[in-house]
């Protein structure tokens, strides 16, 4: 700009020199002439482009707890949606009184809000301008499940096609949403996504699951976990370049590779996200601006580590991350914090306060050897495969053998099976004694499957299971008389206690209490069963 007035005032003083005969050549007059009318074509589109708003950022995010009778009620749907609110207002620079939120709406309230938005953006909007919807509740046969009312996919495509915005952006966090990419209009594009897409015009939609498959929740993350990976790679966690912003393909990879992690050993299924666009133009399409928000919170650990950032006051866990090689920063909140790093002892703790319009750094070397030594647990948060190996001592069942020595093999799941039961065990024992009094030899076999709950405290693990099964009895070596065989049904109450030692290595103590149906010669009894072991346990 300071060229062109630079330009300007050059010809000004070419024109008077003409004017007052001090140039002698005629042409000067028409060349000056010339230079001035180009002046004016240049800059004039300037001053018209500065005039010009910047482009504004439109959001409709809604979240629906209940979906049709039958459908078991989601936990987190309305969650979900709060928490990509507050995600889109604080780092993706979507302002207050530009965001509709719905939180608990039927078919018929979300219509309405379309319109209502329709209307507005047909007189607020402009080309340049870009729109996200974003929706988390049930679904099936391509519609929204929505308090009771069906409401197709399809007319969200259709509304995000023609609403009067450069580019448009949908979002679905739903099972089977995996259907709204199969409509037509846009391109199938296969994960993992790039894109020369800025200068940028067209349509996107995003799926948290496949046609087929389930969008899962989870009670360790209190929220979906598409919309939590979304959430913590909008707030820094998917800035792979490590610019202070976070565009599309960035935030897509990052969900993609953390919901189908951590949905692998999931009892609902692999869940992979799908994604359809129909984009055209240069550049790239930046969704979040983490660099730019009140509060920002630097992990500064140069090893790769698994992270779960708390708050504080309420509890709630803001981000549970992978984070990669090199320093991370989050956009979060301004407010105090507990950072948990997995570690060979349990998890390290460091408690932080986020300042107002300010960064902190969390680092130093007790963080670095514990992400070198962190325990990798498999299959996403909350969820583990745990092989336990250890002697065991059991009560008998019969006179002259009180007590039987073996050894126990355990397979122990950690994941959530359903409310309140996210504990599953399968277990083998096999024990040998000899009786005394009447000499005879008994071996014994047991099989029991077992659920129940577990709690967490640091590098201690509590849980309890209700466990049953059946156990084979063999007799021989009886005095005058032939082996015995007999297959028995035994129900346990179990309690356990797991110590985390070491990198994937545990030690586990259980004991369990109840009873078997044992034969008789004058036919069943019910006979008191207690056992104990002292297992080492290995995570899968």
């Amino acid at each position: 700009m300071r060229r062109t007035q630079g330009l300007g005032v050059r010809m000004l003083t070419v024109l008077r020199q003409v004017a007052a005969e001090r140039v002698p050549h005629r042409w000067a007059l028409g060349l000056g002439l010339r230079l001035l009318g180009v002046l004016i074509a240049v800059t004039g589109p300037i001053r018209v482009a500065a005039a010009e708003e910047a482009p504004r950022r439109w959001a409709l995010v809604v979240g629906e707890n209940q979906g049709l009778a039958g459908e078991e009620r989601l936990r987190f749907a309305e969650a979900d949606a709060q928490r990509m609110r507050e995600v889109l207002q604080e780092v993706g620079t979507v302002p207050p009184e530009r965001t509709v939120t719905l939180l608990g709406a039927d078919a018929a309230t979300l219509r309405e809000a379309l319109k209502g938005l329709q209307a507005r953006l047909a007189v607020e909007a402009s080309s340049r301008d870009w729109l996200l919807l974003y929706v988390s509740s049930h679904a099936g046969d391509g519609s929204l499940h929505l308090r009771g009312t069906e409401l197709p996919m399809r007319e969200l495509v259709d509304f995000l096609k023609g609403a009067p915005v450069g580019v448009g952006l949908l979002i679905l966090d739903s099972c089977r949403s995996g259907l709204a990419t199969r409509l037509k209009g846009l391109k199938p594009v296969a994960a993992p996504v790039t894109m020369e897409a800025s200068d940028l015009e067209g349509r996107v939609v995003i799926s948290a699951s496949g046609a087929d498959e389930y969008a899962q929740e989870s009670d360790a993350l209190q929220g979906s976990f598409f919309t939590h990976h979304l959430a913590a790679g909008l707030r820094g966690a998917a800035d792979a370049s490590r610019d202070g912003r976070v565009t599309l393909e960035e935030a897509y990879r990052y969900a993609y590779a953390r919901t189908l992690e951590s949905t692998l050993v999931s009892p609902g299924g692999v869940q992979r996200p799908t994604f359809r666009m129909d984009l055209r133009g240069r550049g790239e399409l930046v969704l979040s601006e983490p660099n730019q928000a009140r509060g920002r919170l630097t992990l500064d650990v140069k090893t790769p580590g698994r992270w779960l950032v708390v708050a504080s006051a309420s509890g709630a866990l803001v981000a549970e991350l992978e984070k990669g090689e090199g320093p991370t920063t989050l956009a979060v909140a301004p407010g105090a914090y507990r950072l948990l790093l997995r570690a060979d002892e349990g998890y390290l703790e460091r408690s932080v306060r986020v300042p107002l319009n300010g960064t902190v750094s969390v680092g130093g070397t007790p963080l670095e050897e514990a992400a070198r030594l962190r325990l990798a647990r498999k299959g996403g948060a909350g969820s583990s495969l745990l092989l336990a190996v250890g002697p065991s001592l059991t009560s008998g069942l019969v006179a002259g053998l009180s007590s039987i020595a073996g050894l126990d093999v355990r397979l122990v799941r950690e994941g959530r099976l359903f409310s309140g039961v996210d504990t599953s065990s399968l277990g083998l024992g096999v024990r040998r004694g000899t009786g005394s009094g009447v000499a005879f030899q008994q071996t014994e076999l047991e099989l029991r499957l077992g659920a129940g709950p577990h709690w967490k405290h640091g590098a201690w693990t509590f849980s309890g299971a209700l466990e049953a099964g059946a156990l084979a009895v063999f007799q021989s070596r009886i005095p005058d008389e032939e082996a015995r065989f007999g297959l028995e049904p035994l129900a346990l109450v179990t309690g356990g206690v797991r110590l985390d030692v070491r990198s994937r290595l545990s030690m586990l103590l259980n004991a369990s209490a109840g009873g078997v149906m044992a034969k008789r010669d004058s036919g069943t009894a019910l006979v008191p069963r207690a056992s104990a072991s002292l297992m080492v346990g290995y995570a899968l």
